[in-house]
């Protein structure tokens, strides 16, 4: 059991030296490219820098698969609470259409057919 945790532990220490990815496959770039275009406030400051800082692990780490499989999950779900994910912003409503003469006419008919109006 100790050597299947010191084997698990080993695979998310992020190596020393360069990142062995390329700059265009590294998640911290683009998780900080998403944080810069969010209007965090204050209180937010602590969550954006751990989604920063876990990005980078994954990165660096010597086992990318494992990595991503372990430490994805979370940063998503920090993600997902600094709505920096599609999923986590509401929805764009459409806006409402424009009524047009034929609307307009069709109400006047409704009120006109009401009893005591």
């Amino acid at each position: 059991m100790r050597r299947l945790r010191e084997r698990r532990a080993a695979a998310l220490v992020p190596i020393d030296g360069p990142c062995p990815l390329p700059l265009d496959e590294q998640l911290a770039p683009a998780v900080a490219e998403a944080l810069a275009a969010l209007p965090l406030e204050d209180s937010d400051q602590a969550a954006a820098a751990l989604a920063l800082q876990t990005a980078r692990v994954i990165d660096r780490a010597p086992n990318q698969a494992y990595a991503l499989r372990h430490l994805g999950p979370s940063l998503l779900d920090i993600l997902t609470s600094l709505r920096a994910t599609p999923a986590s912003r509401p929805a764009v409503k459409p806006a409402p259409a424009v009524s047009d003469q034929l609307d307009r006419l069709r109400a006047v008919r409704a009120r006109r057919r009401r009893p005591g109006a």
